[in-house]
């Protein structure tokens, strides 16, 4: 079971309480980075107006509250924070409509952002590049955290903090027990990251989760 300790590169990440969904194209778009960036940016104008006493209404809304990644719970938000040297932000999405709230590299952060064409005033943009060693790397620890997922159900035990996919839908460990929220049309799993070492658990399209795999040389299923 992972978790920020247990797994340390794991970011907590989901697509679906922010996204406006469109039909999926078949390949990453540098339109729809720019189409999609003006929605982001002003998404994470409004988190820096969030506490961690902010009242929520609508359980399963997600938000950055002091760049950690905040889920609303029975009408408060529950913190859980990003892994060191990450950051909580809004992002453009770049294979459809809408934007992903999650703890994400500042490489990846600021490459989506300037590829946008919008001012992402906190990180500089990076040094360093997208790579296809990354997901080989880390794609036999994406499938390995994806064949534990399936085998958990919300009587599960968990350690507050903990991230997974329970029965399809994404899960947040609270006071020790899984709360999970629909996908909708996304799919749960978890992901190789391209950037660095580690993999992200999250709501996410068929074709990026394909894609990524593919790429990596592994196996979905």
């Amino acid at each position: 079971m992972s978790s920020f300790l247990d797994f340390k590169f794991v970011a907590v990440a989901l697509t679906y309480a922010l996204l406006a969904s469109a039909a999926v194209p078949n390949k990453r778009s540098v339109q729809w980075l720019q189409h999609n960036g003006p929605a982001a940016k002003a998404l994470n104008d409004q988190y820096q107006s969030l506490t961690a006493t902010t009242s929520c209404s609508n359980d399963g809304d997600f938000a950055c509250i002091q760049n950690q990644f905040a889920t609303c719970y029975e009408g408060r938000y529950v913190l859980s924070a990003c892994h060191s040297g990450w950051s909580c932000a809004a992002l453009p999405n770049e294979w459809d409509e809408g934007t992903t709230t999650t703890c994400d590299t500042n490489d990846n952060i600021s490459y989506r952002f300037s590829q946008a064409g919008v001012s992402e005033y906190k990180r500089s943009f990076p040094d360093a590049k997208r790579s296809l060693q990354w997901l080989q790397q880390n794609g036999p620890a994406a499938k390995q955290l994806n064949d534990q997922y399936a085998t958990l159900t919300t009587s599960s035990s968990c350690n507050d903090g903990d991230v997974a996919c329970v029965g399809g839908q994404f899960a947040t460990c609270y006071e020790g027990s899984y709360q999970t929220w629909s996908c909708g049309d996304l799919t749960c799993a978890a992901i190789p990251n391209e950037w660095s070492q580690g993999t992200t658990t999250l709501c996410d399209t068929s074709d990026d989760i394909a894609w990524r795999f593919s790429q990596a040389g592994v196996s979905e299923n």
